[in-house]
């Protein structure tokens, strides 16, 4: 009995312990794809912004989620348009040391967005 008990116990904490970094890119005002730029399409200036995932109290607490749609939008530069977009979720040295010496309680995730900004084409004169 009590080793059921034990695995239920374990159960719901891997269960709330899971990390997904969930985005909402529906209030970008440009076409973000994961493509690369077509052929002949304007260069573009590939950019890099690092945010925070923190889960609190293996879950249980709740979680801070980055703002994906707020770092694109965070420039200012016109943009047509923003391709070869990735967001990853990984662990540095300081993330892993936070984690670890506040016992999981507060678990801590450094989100990579990157991709590359395509600019708004002027017309020739």
């Amino acid at each position: 009995m009590k080793c059921a008990a034990a695995a239920v116990l374990l159960a719901a904490l891997l269960t709330a312990a899971c990390a997904n970094v969930r985005y909402d890119l529906a209030g970008v005002p440009f076409p973000v794809m994961a493509t690369a730029s077509p052929a002949g399409a304007p260069a573009g200036v590939p950019f890099e912004v690092k945010q925070k995932y923190i889960l609190w109290g293996y879950g249980l607490f709740g979680e801070s989620q980055p703002d994906v749609a707020g770092a694109l939008r965070s420039d200012g530069a016109p943009t047509a348009a923003v391709t070869d977009f990735r967001v990853a979720a990984s662990a540095n040295l300081w993330d892993w040391l936070g984690t670890h010496l506040s016992l999981g309680l507060v678990r801590l995730r450094t989100v990579h967005v990157r991709g590359v900004r395509v600019p708004v084409a002027t017309p020739a004169k």
